[in-house]
């Protein structure tokens, strides 16, 4: 086989041709969810649900988020009862008041996701919304 002709140098190559065109633009905009880059949000969980900051993708206050987002929640628990939360077929440790937890996610997947608080094994409502586009 061919050196040059590997898939490794295909996709090198494909890499090098995207950060060509991406680069000549006029105006560079800053993307929310650049890949690779992992985002860091901290998020209050207390007696009355999970609070994750709103920030430019929030619609009618849903959090929103482009497919791909690679993002790391740190979770601190300022209720006044032991709290885990469920996101993404995980739950993190249960948290005593004052606690702290972290969760990463990779959103990969376009669709509608719930989150909620969990208190002695048990979904505590209000849960939460997020929607990845």
């Amino acid at each position: 086989m061919d050196p040059m002709r590997t898939p490794r140098n295909y996709f090198a190559a494909a890499v090098v041709g995207a950060v060509l065109v991406g680069g000549v633009g006029g105006s560079v905009a800053r993307a929310t969810t650049t890949p690779g880059v992992v985002y860091v949000l901290k998020t209050v969980v207390d007696n009355k649900g999970v609070h994750i900051p709103k920030d430019q993708f929030t619609r009618n206050g849903i959090t929103r988020y482009p497919r791909g987002g690679l993002i790391r929640y740190e979770f601190v628990n300022k209720g006044t009862k032991p709290y885990a939360v469920h996101m993404w077929a995980e739950t993190t440790i249960v948290m005593k008041p004052g606690g702290h937890a972290m969760m990463l996610v990779n959103w990969q997947y376009r669709g509608t996701y719930h989150y909620w608080r969990v208190y002695r094994g048990k979904e505590l409502k209000p849960a939460g919304t997020i929607v990845i586009f």
